[in-house]
């Protein structure tokens, strides 16, 4: 008995975009096997059978479909996977997609009505900044296509929210991007730093310190005036920040600076510790191999969660080191230097506002 989560990657790193910055097809091109096309039909029963497995046939199964791009896998494919959990009627399943909703149409969000779920979408800010980084393959920006699909989705009333990229330009405008949400009425916002190349190479996108502490500072300033003004936009650092302060655990994953094995698999059946490392050197195995729990707990998932303590010398004095331990191993690189970090400059200022916002002082 018991509850398990799943990134499923239907399509592995197949996309009909080619986004500037994205992090998986790098992560892909630095694997021996860069893509393993769409996830068949054979391994679609092993997973669900593995996920029945997992919570003893019963209780629930948080299954979220990334990619890459998820829906080039087909709107038959998802029906597919949804029908074969329903083999298992003791298993409640919670569904959600991260897409760049540029193929979705009113089958799709029916779709996502009728089963309850909860759709991500890829947009990055008002259309100048979303064209320039988010392009298809023919090297067309699709921001337009991303807004129709939004639009979809909230003639169907499927819940949502959106993912946005920082990027170092991004990261010049917070003003300018809080005011887009409020234009469009976007409320609930996810926000990830850009990532630098796993080879480290500077690429000209990826977020710096000084770009992260002047970014979440200005948003957080923006945001402050927007909820003063009764209208309120979820943003899930600040979510985040908000709940440890009345004492619950993040829901964001990395925020303590401890790893857990977030089981992703992709379309062949292999399983990976991480969405961030979806590389060869901390495959865990295939599910063809053992169960979800047997890979989670084996010696490979052991040498990555020993990999995971991420503290370097700002930390030692740091007054928020309890709530942050050096945050996320792959994320911290974008605000934590050897000199001082970004993100505790922001905690010094959003934690005490918040407080006060919210009568927790």
């Amino acid at each position: 008995m018991g509850s398990i989560s799943v990134m499923v990657k239907p399509a592995s790193s197949a996309c009909n975009l080619r986004c500037r910055y994205c992090f998986y097809a790098d992560e892909a091109a630095s694997r021996v096997v860069a893509g393993h096309g769409v996830m068949t039909a054979e391994t679609t029963s092993l997973l669900v059978q593995r996920l029945a497995e997992a919570v003893g046939y019963a209780c629930d199964a948080h299954v979220s479909f990334q990619g890459g791009e998820p829906t080039v896998a087909g709107l038959d494919w998802l029906r597919a996977f949804v029908a074969e959990m329903d083999r298992y009627p003791g298993v409640t399943p919670h569904w959600s997609i991260q897409t760049n909703a540029t193929l979705l149409d009113e089958a799709w969000v029916r779709f996502f009505k009728e089963r309850d779920f909860l759709v991500g979408v890829s947009l990055d800010g008002p259309r100048a900044h979303t064209d320039r980084f988010r392009r298809d393959a023919d090297d067309v920006g699709v921001y337009t296509r991303a807004m129709q699909g939004i639009r979809l989705l909230e003639e169907a009333d499927v819940a949502y929210n959106v993912l946005t990229v920082v990027t170092r330009q991004l990261a010049q405008k917070p003003k300018q991007l809080m005011a887009f949400y409020v234009q469009q009425d976007l409320v609930d916002v996810q926000l990830i730093p850009c990532l630098p190349p796993l080879d480290g190479t500077d690429d000209g996108m990826s977020l710096r310190p000084a770009d992260y502490r002047s970014f979440y500072l200005g948003l957080f300033r923006a945001w402050k005036k927007v909820l003063e003004s009764q209208r309120l936009i979820r943003i899930n650092l600040f979510d985040n920040l908000l709940g440890m302060l009345e004492g619950y655990a993040p829901y964001q994953c990395g925020m303590l600076g401890r790893c857990t094995v977030q089981y992703v698999v992709e379309a062949n059946g292999d399983v990976y510790p991480c969405d961030f490392y979806c590389l060869d050197e901390h495959l865990l195995g295939n599910l063809a191999d053992a169960p979800l729990r047997e890979l989670g707990t084996n010696a490979a998932a052991q040498r990555f969660l020993d990999g995971g303590a991420c503290r370097r010398e700002p930390c030692a004095t740091c007054q928020f080191a309890r709530i942050c331990n050096g945050g996320c191993r792959r994320q911290n690189v974008c605000y934590l230097a050897k000199d001082g970090c970004a993100y505790q400059d922001v905690l010094a200022e959003i934690l005490p506002a918040l407080a006060q916002l919210y009568g927790l002082a």
